[in-house]
């Protein structure tokens, strides 16, 4: 269902105002949202005016997704602990009986306060989740920081791991978390040390090479994708660095130095 949405900003408060064709109904969805404090999901109030539904959400203090991330780059700490928080918020709305795809994916209808996100629940509006958080995915990849090996890597996992059919945010989360693990044991550690001898040599070499038909996994879903075909200007620049810093294979990065001027 389509929904419009604006600022409304008082002298004591700032209000999230959504407003949706149809008479307003006080339904079970309603009910619930006001009986019950979902942990992560914000507080909704509504009310019906000439056969218009209206919902207000009260956000002061708070910053959205977007704005929170074009001003800094997204790191893979961040990533994990929003995918953490979405997995909170949607068992939360599960366990109350209420409709996962009326939560909003929208970045800017997704707030921010003290290392808590918060989301709005819009009854009725039942967009498809899965669809809203993939896309949801490529804001992240323009928000990630190309300056940083993990970041990179988180983003890339995020962003095909939601391209498949029928994905689970659950497996995401413990491939996000073994990535993790995986570097803390000490991947990470020795492709952070060659970076840093890198930068201090000023000269990187790779001998390896790498093929980009068979094992970009972007250019493959590039060729045959309408998805990818619709974010091509957002993979360029990645496709670009990778193509100059050839590597055996996608996940091995060993000896990779990113130059500022790549991006």
């Amino acid at each position: 269902m389509n929904y419009k949405a604006e600022i409304k900003r008082e002298l004591n408060q700032t209000l999230l105002r959504i407003e949706q064709e149809g008479p307003y109904r006080e339904d079970y969805q309603v009910r619930m949202l006001k009986e019950n404090q979902i942990p992560g999901i914000l507080k909704m109030r509504g009310q019906g005016i000439d056969e218009k539904t209206f919902y207000e959400y009260e956000i002061s203090g708070k910053i959205s997704l977007k704005n929170r991330f074009q001003k800094k780059k997204i790191t893979a700490e961040e990533m994990k602990l929003f995918l953490e928080q979405v997995l909170n918020a949607i068992s939360g709305v599960t366990c109350h009986l209420l409709n996962v795809n009326c939560l909003l994916m929208d970045p800017e209808y997704i707030f921010w306060e003290t290392d808590q996100y918060y989301f709005c629940y819009v009854p009725q509006c039942e967009d498809d989740i899965w669809v809203s958080f993939h896309k949801l995915m490529d804001s992240f990849v323009q928000w990630t920081d190309y300056q940083d090996i993990p970041s990179v890597q988180m983003a890339f996992l995020l962003h095909k791991e939601t391209m498949e059919e029928n994905y689970s945010l659950k497996k995401i989360m413990d491939k996000m978390i073994q990535m993790e693990e995986e570097t803390k044991d000490g991947k990470g550690q020795e492709e952070a040390e060659s970076m840093q001898e890198c930068e201090e040599n000023t000269q990187c070499e790779s001998s390896s090479v790498f093929d980009v038909a068979d094992q970009d996994w972007i250019t493959n879903q590039e060729m045959g994708n309408k998805i990818m075909r619709e974010t091509d200007n957002m993979w360029t620049p990645v496709r670009r660095f990778l193509q100059k810093h050839k590597k055996p294979k996608w996940g091995d990065w060993d000896g990779l130095y990113i130059d500022e001027e790549d991006f």
